[in-house]
């Protein structure tokens, strides 16, 4: 632990100690950038004003006007301790006239760079510089800007100078602070080395501590660390192997409940047509009955009731694998119009037993979702077996497709017996049967097995019942924008 401790307080130490002086220099860095840069704007700003009055003076010819204007400007220069030269420009057709100057640059040795700016100035361009300056015996800002005629022709410049003494004193000030800050930061950056480095064996005793929780079977035992380096991350990768090992034990519990319930399911629906059944055989085994008639009657109810059970059995089947986690749809791109009325054919015979009607009708042709075919063909032949089931003879049965904003709506319509609104909610239930289902044969699946087609394509289904608009079973799918290959 100590050479691991050791290792992170050198770390810790060099990171924080190189951040804090690059932190100390960029704002020094910063600081004298805007320091000088304040003083360009003043000085520019003071230069172009003089700049824009003089080309006022020189256009209306008020020359007496101009002269007490350069006597203010002079006066406050003073104050401020500036300088504001007004200079012509000897090499443009119509240069400034000298009454308007107050500087003679050919009489005066000023610095090269000083002469550089004025010739960007002459060339329409601000320029400025700042250095020791011979003629003022201390560190100077010089900015020149040009002044134009109503040609647009630069006829002259002028140039503003101040001390940069202010400014310097001023920067020099600030990184003595900074030197100050960047020292306290070094100091603080051994004490927050020295605190993580000695925090850094805590997290490693917990990690082994869960990981030896967890391999006594204690699963959802978390190291509850929250770093964002690589013991942040070993210790996410525990608390997921966590996640996965109570995911495990949950689903192995999940399907142990699943398989008690099938068998408890299987067990208590079979056990009724069995005794039934059974009944039956006995009374023809024992020869109780002996009527040819009686024996047919005892045969046909007895294959009735295994009929039933065979039902029952397939639908127990079937909601067994659709209630199973690991169970895959097989997903392709379905019309469900083209379903549908597979599905319709299909029961045509038993519809014609009723003298039932079917239609398939739909708003959109191209009505497409991502399912599985069988399966969508068995949520709608079971609804359509129901709907024969349940309705009145000579009635019809609709089936309508509508697209409404990225769904598919299907709704199948029978007109016969009405579920009780309050019973609404029931349908989907398992082994539920309405109150007025009427004595008709059901295993009470059906409806559960829809159900859970439905939830597998991410849709919903519901049920409404009146006598004016008959019973709808409402589909709710998504939409798919995939085009049929």
């Amino acid at each position: 632990m100590k050479k691991i401790f050791w290792r992170v307080f050198v770390y810790f130490s060099v990171v924080l100690l190189v951040f804090t002086v690059l932190i100390g220099l960029m704002f020094t860095r910063f600081n004298r950038t805007n320091i000088v840069g304040a003083y360009k704007q003043q000085l520019g700003d003071l230069a172009s004003g003089v700049a824009k009055r003089t080309r006022q003076a020189v256009e209306a010819g008020n020359l007496d006007s101009f002269v007490d204007y350069l006597q203010a400007v002079e006066d406050f220069s003073s104050m401020q301790n500036i300088d504001i030269w007004i200079v012509t420009n000897p090499d443009c057709k119509e240069p400034l006239d000298e009454d308007y100057t107050n500087m003679d640059i050919a009489s005066v040795d000023i610095p090269d760079e000083t002469r550089e700016i004025l010739q960007s100035a002459y060339s329409g361009k601000k320029k400025s510089y700042s250095d020791y300056d011979q003629i003022y015996h201390e560190t100077m800002l010089h900015m020149a800007v040009a002044i134009r005629n109503k040609n647009g022709n630069v006829m002259g410049a002028v140039v503003a100078s101040g001390p940069m003494e202010m400014q310097e004193n001023t920067m020099i000030q600030y990184e003595k602070y900074m030197t100050i800050c960047i020292a306290f930061g070094l100091l603080s950056a051994l004490l927050v080395a020295i605190f993580f480095s000695r925090q850094l064996v805590r997290p490693i005793i917990r990690i082994k501590e869960t990981a030896l929780m967890m391999a006594a079977g204690r699963y959802s035992q978390k190291t509850e660390i929250e770093r964002k380096d690589e013991l942040g991350q070993l210790a996410e990768s525990m608390d997921i192997l966590s996640d996965r090992l109570v995911e495990a034990e949950e689903y192995h519990e999940m399907t142990e409940q699943h398989r008690r319930d099938f068998f408890s399911n299987v067990s208590h629906e079979l056990r009724t047509p069995i005794a039934v059944v059974k009944g039956y055989a006995d009374a023809l085994a024992d020869g109780y009955v002996v009527e040819q008639e009686k024996k047919d009657e005892y045969i046909r109810r007895i294959r009735r009731e295994c009929g039933s059970m065979e039902h029952l059995v397939s639908d127990l089947l079937i909601l067994s694998r659709m209630q199973n986690p690991e169970y895959q749809l097989e997903l392709e791109v379905l019309n469900v119009i083209a379903v549908a009325q597979d599905a319709m054919r299909s029961l045509r015979i038993l519809m014609a037993e009723k003298n039932l009607k079917g239609n398939v009708t739909y708003d959109d042709e191209c009505s497409l979702i991502m399912g599985d075919y069988d399966r969508v063909r068995q949520l709608l032949v079971v609804l359509l077996q129901n709907a024969v089931k349940y309705s009145f003879p000579d009635t019809q049965i609709d089936v309508h497709i509508a697209r409404e904003e990225g769904r598919i709506i299907t709704t199948v319509t029978d007109f016969g017996s009405v579920i009780p609104e309050e019973e609404w909610g029931s349908v989907f239930e398992k082994f539920y049967r309405a109150s007025n289902h009427g004595g008709a044969e059901g295993s009470g699946l059906g409806l559960v097995v829809a159900q859970n087609i439905v939830q597998r394509h991410g849709g919903t289904i519901s049920v409404t019942s009146s006598e004016e608009e008959g019973t709808k079973f409402i589909i709710n799918f998504p939409e798919t924008s995939e085009k049929i290959s």
